[in-house]
């Protein structure tokens, strides 16, 4: 028998319908939903918060300085100078950041700030000797030797084997003039702990002091290997090589520190001198050019510039540099820099500006005493003086004293 399907009704059977039961189950279900379209909109208004605004927990001071001392070791006194100073005004009385902060400032050249931290050292604590560590490392940088000797005495009498002070005392008796003290000195701080970098530095600086520039190099070495990022270091390598005609390993030693710090305006100047001392005057004037730009206003700098675009009779060039030399000089260069500006005043058409500068500079150069460069001035004068183009140009003649 066959049964037939009537599609016009469902194939299941629809079910009783409950018309309250029905309305209470759809008030609950739009119940639910609504709270979860609010717990999704508060959930996503947190991820977004969180990106704008992260609430990140303030960094303790001992992560500070510990941050610090990485930054130290690579070189970024700037950086860990700021984490310091975080981390002391969080924790004043902690001399252990007390010290690492005058230390930076060492190296940063705030030796009178160092020299304070020093002091409040000892105020907290008489016996610690990183108080008088400080402020004798302060003031032999800062060129007061006499000073640091009697301090850092004072502090290994209290600590005989803390070895920072030997490094300061021995810089500070080299600097003293006192030359048998500081290698006795070194070698007493090398004897304590050998791999100590700052005393392998201070030692060769003694070396230097008496001649024994073979030992130095040993010992600068040394404090390189200890110390591999630190760049004064190898500076002082790099110029013990020149003084000693090791050209080739200055230069090397130079590129490896623009590997190391790629805008290092002083290696650029070095790599300057150092091709300019073996005759590649083209590569000497494209270093010179990098480090004026990058730091423009070092003087000596624009002073080796000047001379470099002087000697390829580039007068305008050379006008430039020694007038930036003279306006960021530093008491170095003003005589060098103020008599060969006029002279390039004068090749470059201005008879009456170079007369006036050469004119200046020649009462600079009485006083110095300095006998060739007087004599350079007196014959520029002399040029201009006589030179037809320059006789309505120049200022009234001035009878030249000798």
């Amino acid at each position: 028998m066959k049964i037939r399907r009537d599609y016009t009704q469902p194939f299941f059977r629809q079910p009783k319908q409950h018309p309250i039961r029905n309305m209470i189950i759809a008030a609950f279900l739009g119940l639910l939903l609504g709270l979860a379209i609010v717990w999704q909109r508060d959930m996503v208004e947190g991820f977004v918060f969180n990106l704008v605004d992260p609430a990140t927990p303030t960094p303790r001071p001992d992560e500070l300085a510990a941050r610090a001392s990485q930054r130290t070791l690579d070189g970024d006194f700037s950086d860990a100078e700021a984490l310091l100073a975080t981390a002391v005004a969080d924790s004043p009385d902690e001399i252990a950041y007390l010290y690492d902060y005058g230390r930076v400032l060492i190296e940063l050249g705030r030796y009178d700030d160092a020299r304070a931290l020093g002091d409040r050292i000892t105020a907290i604590d008489a016996r610690d000797v990183r108080g008088a560590a400080l402020m004798s490392a302060a003031l032999t940088w800062g060129g007061q030797p006499g000073e640091a000797i009697a301090i850092a005495l004072a502090g290994l009498e209290r600590d005989p084997r803390f070895t920072p002070l030997y490094a300061t005392l021995a810089r500070a008796y080299v600097d003293d003039q006192r030359w048998a003290d500081g290698l006795e000195t070194g070698e007493r701080g090398l004897s304590i702990n050998g791999d100590d970098a700052d005393m392998n530095r201070a030692y060769a600086y003694a070396l230097q002091s008496v001649g024994d520039y073979g030992g130095a190099i040993t010992h600068l070495r040394r404090a390189i290997d200890l110390r591999p990022a630190y760049l004064p270091t190898q500076f002082e390598l790099a110029g013990l090589y020149l003084a000693r005609d090791e050209d080739q390993s200055a230069i090397d030693l130079y590129d490896h520190i623009l590997a190391l710090d790629p805008r290092n305006a002083r290696a650029m100047l070095r790599l300057c001198l150092a091709y300019r001392k073996v005759g590649e005057f083209a590569r000497a004037l494209g270093f010179c050019e990098d480090s004026v730009a990058n730091d423009a206003t070092d003087p000596e700098a624009q002073f080796q510039l000047a001379l470099l675009y002087y000697r390829e009779r580039r007068f305008e060039g050379s006008r430039g540099a020694f007038q930036a030399c003279l306006d960021h000089d530093d008491g170095r260069f003003d005589l060098s820099c103020r008599y060969r500006l006029g002279l390039s005043h004068y090749y470059t058409g201005d008879c009456t500006g170079g007369w006036a500068l050469l004119r200046d500079s020649l009462d600079l150069a009485r006083a110095g005493g300095d006998d060739i460069t007087l004599g350079n001035i007196l014959q520029g004068l002399d040029t201009i003086e006589s030179d037809p183009q320059c006789i309505e140009d120049a200022a009234q003649p001035v009878t030249i004293q000798d």
